[in-house]
């Protein structure tokens, strides 16, 4: 006996290759559409400050929505993990027990109460909302990046780059405000995902003998920020541009950090590094360069450190082989969508930078998730 697959018009055998992984890659924007949904009504953390479990009919009326949709959409967030559904009256809904009357009652699961509720520290609902109104768009237009070995342009959801580059004051003019506000937008959103890395990184490397760290590219002070706290002998200086700096104070100002955590706006490329580090922290800069250009940073960086000193590379690298993992490969294609070189590298590559540059003793570590970081001495 043969079984019949519904999308197909012919039997299969038992040992066939199946379609399915090929209809998950072509319905993976369900998935992604329905999450940016929920994030964008707020909908987790509206939910969590009713302080109860909701019937569809409140539900619906905190969505705002008729009766079919909230139905359907409550049903799809449910699928995904994100609501928790109880039966009135009991703590499981039963498979086969049916009646006429929704008797299903609402709440966040665990997964969207840690991460999509705006009062966590970990909330990444501001990451979600611009994957959602700027590259969402951006990866649409994938096939013009690819063919044209450009990024998508930035009033079409892409090329971050160029936004950053607008923001370097040029004949002492300010960027203009638009630009200022989406680069906040960026810092802000790029906080909530890197709490979790930022904790990793202060207990994978020992600071015990260091003193100060440069978070160079440092965006809004995260891993800086973790670093000190969990090393009082550690003081860091977070070094970006301007606009970045000022939420970087921010986040600073909220830990009580002041005194030990500065920032200071330059440009990396063209401006000098400080010279009284020993401790140089790079998280997702490489990823935006061609080699050459990293080569440059990389040997910046080499000639700041006193003897003694480290560099420290966070990146999602590519395995030697380039075959995966699958979100390292992917953050390629969006490096083609926002950057004019930039790329994903495997540690090989990272190796053969840090080795020529003059960095002996190198060393990779597993950070968190899909995070790894590359160490030389």
């Amino acid at each position: 006996m043969v079984d019949l697959d519904p999308r197909m018009s012919r039997p299969t055998e038992p040992n066939a290759i199946s379609p399915e992984p090929i209809f998950q890659m072509a319905t993976s924007y369900w998935v992604s559409k329905a999450l940016m949904t929920a994030v964008e009504m707020d909908l987790f953390t509206k939910l969590k400050n009713t302080s109860r479990k909701l019937s569809l009919e409140e539900l619906q009326s905190l969505m705002q929505l008729e009766s079919r949709p909230a139905d359907i959409f409550a049903t799809a967030l449910a699928s995904l993990g994100l609501l928790k559904v109880e039966k009135r009256g009991t703590d499981t809904i039963s498979k086969t027990e049916h009646t006429a009357e929704d008797d299903r009652l609402f709440s966040n699961s665990e997964l969207a109460d840690t991460f999509l509720v705006k009062e966590q520290e970990s909330y990444m609902g501001d990451i979600i909302a611009m994957f959602d109104k700027r590259l969402y768009k951006a990866w649409d237009k994938l096939i013009e990046s690819l063919k044209t070995n450009k990024p998508i342009p930035l009033n079409e959801g892409g090329n971050a780059e160029s936004l950053f580059r607008k923001a370097i004051a040029g004949n002492n003019q300010p960027p203009p405000s638009a630009e200022i506000q989406q680069i906040q937008s960026f810092t802000n959103a790029m906080y909530g995902i890197s709490v979790g890395p930022a904790l990793a990184l202060s207990r994978t490397i020992d600071f015990s003998k260091r003193n100060r760290m440069m978070d160079i590219g440092g965006g809004s002070g995260v891993y800086a920020i973790e670093v000190v706290k969990a090393h009082h002998n550690m003081s860091a200086i977070v070094i970006d541009l301007e606009p970045v700096c000022q939420i970087a104070n921010q986040y600073i100002k909220k830990f009580g950090l002041e005194n030990r955590i500065k920032t200071k706006s330059l440009d990396i490329f063209n401006q000098d590094l400080p010279n009284d580090c020993d401790v140089a922290f790079l998280s997702f800069i490489l990823h935006d360069y061609n080699e050459l250009k990293n080569r440059s940073l990389v040997q910046k960086i080499f000639d700041s450190l006193p003897e003694g000193g480290i560099i420290i590379i966070s990146e999602w690298l590519l395995n030697d082989e380039k075959t995966g993992p699958i979100s390292s490969a992917l953050m390629g294609l969006n490096m083609m969508i926002e950057t004019e070189g930039g790329r994903g590298y495997t540690f090989v590559e990272i190796h053969k930078m840090l080795k020529d540059t003059g960095f002996i003793d190198i060393q990779k570590h597993t950070l968190a998730g899909p995070a790894s970081i590359v160490v030389g001495h």
